[in-house]
């Protein structure tokens, strides 16, 4: 046997046309003061993140309203109020000051990664704003619970099954190739090639058909080019060895050759399971219904109470980690991811199935960072792991974001000489979705 695991990040919703990043959700929740402007008499409104206060008696909140909604988009009425510092006033929670100041002059922000930042900056006493972990937890349930209705409105409105891409289906279900195949990992793969080449030739047409049927075809589909490749790859005299007449090594040649000979379904893999960092259902939407490859929906689904949303950190390899997990006090671990995860059995199960046979791992959107770098290392390291892909965005000047993944995946080994067998180099890998 062996499997293929597909990592899904942000990217891979933001490759279906979604507003999905932090960036996005921040943009909204500015975007959403207009309601509450509209609504509010009062000189001084709040969410418990920002309050905003009118200083000059002379304005209005229905004035700004009406900013928003005819003159300016929600960015520049924000900037208006802030640069009217006579007129208006804004004060931030400390940790969601930092965000938006993030967002403003990155362009971007990982919050579960300044979470853990902050969580720091309190270990070590330094002067953020709180001296202990208890009112930034409060403050990333409050960042995390306008997040998820945030999500939710996007999940309600746009996901649906026509934004699915036929560039990215394929490459979910596509045949392994030996040149993605790690050293270390060869005779995993040579021996999965000649399991896979003695299932089709010499099984039933009922067992063969069921296998064909996880992709999508029957046995009358494929029946032709089974039978013909079988017919190539066997010997006039049995073997003295195997005591039939397939010949293996003829059929290793032709697949780490990339001959074109070799028919698609010998080198399917055997499970697919789509491991889903995401909170969106975006990725339910490539497996069909009653398949037997699954979605892990390792961080949670939004609206299901039964596998709850799993916000805040994970890098258990930090050496400051190792301090902090020493300290008598569960408040700074209360947002540690690898114990989330003792919730639900969804780690559990991706255990499970990296422990059952070989894997090959697929990433798409996954920056690979360090807010997972504990899950992630158990993944990348692990000794039936044989090949780390890449799939990359391409910008539209025409440069990439290959390098840029790569240097986070390493930072999830131990072992740098794992790393540079594992991870395919940029030659053998392509873009998630291409440019037109």
């Amino acid at each position: 046997m062996m499997n293929r695991i597909i990592l899904i990040g942000n990217g891979f919703d933001l490759a279906h046309g979604l507003k999905t990043s932090y960036a996005d959700f921040i943009e909204d929740y500015w975007e959403n003061w207009v309601k509450l402007f509209t609504k509010s008499n009062k000189n001084s409104i709040t969410d418990r993140l920002a309050t905003l206060t009118i200083r000059d008696k002379r304005h209005y909140w229905t004035d700004i309203a009406f900013g928003i909604t005819y003159n300016k988009t929600a960015a520049e009425t924000l900037e208006f109020i802030k640069g009217n510092k006579d007129a208006y006033e804004i004060k931030y929670t400390p940790f969601f000051e930092m965000i938006n100041k993030t967002v403003e002059t990155k362009g971007w922000v990982d919050i579960e990664n300044e979470f853990y930042l902050w969580l720091k900056k309190i270990f070590k006493r330094d002067d953020c704003g709180y001296d202990n972990p208890v009112p930034l937890n409060e403050e990333l349930e409050l960042i995390k619970g306008k997040l998820i209705e945030y999500l939710k409105l996007i999940e309600e409105e746009q996901i649906r099954p026509e934004l699915v891409k036929d560039c990215i289906r394929n490459v979910i279900y596509e045949p392994f190739k030996a040149q993605d195949i790690s050293n270390e990992g060869k005779t995993n793969f040579e021996n999965f090639l000649r399991d896979r080449l003695e299932y089709l030739i010499g099984n039933d047409e009922q067992r063969v058909s069921s296998f064909l049927q996880r992709f999508g075809y029957s046995y009358i589909d494929r029946s032709s080019d089974i039978e013909t490749y079988g017919q190539s790859v066997t010997m006039s005299q049995e073997s003295p060895v195997t005591h039939d007449k397939l010949d293996r090594w003829k059929h290793l040649q032709y697949v780490n050759d990339g001959k074109n000979i070799v028919p698609d379904c010998f080198l399917w893999p055997d499970q697919i399971l789509l491991l889903n960092f995401n909170y969106t259902n975006t990725a339910d939407l490539y497996i069909p219904k009653g398949s037997e490859f699954k979605v892990n929906h390792i961080h949670g689904q939004l609206g299901n109470d039964k596998n709850p949303i799993i916000f805040g950190y994970g890098d258990e390899l930090d050496d400051d980690y190792k301090e902090i997990s020493k300290l008598n006090d569960n408040d700074y671990l209360k947002n540690i991811k690898s114990i989330r995860y003792l919730e639900m059995d969804n780690y559990r199960k991706l255990l499970s199935f990296i422990n059952s046979a070989p894997f090959q791992i697929y990433i798409m959107g996954h920056s690979c960072g360090n807010s997972d770098r504990t899950l992630l290392n158990t993944l990348f390291e692990h000794k039936n792991c044989v090949s780390i892909k890449p799939f990359y965005y391409e910008k539209p000047d025409g440069t990439d974001n290959y390098i840029e993944i790569v240097q986070n995946i390493s930072r999830n080994f131990n072992d740098m000489r794992l790393m540079r067998d594992r991870v395919v180099n940029k030659t053998y890998c392509r873009p998630l979705v291409p440019r037109e």
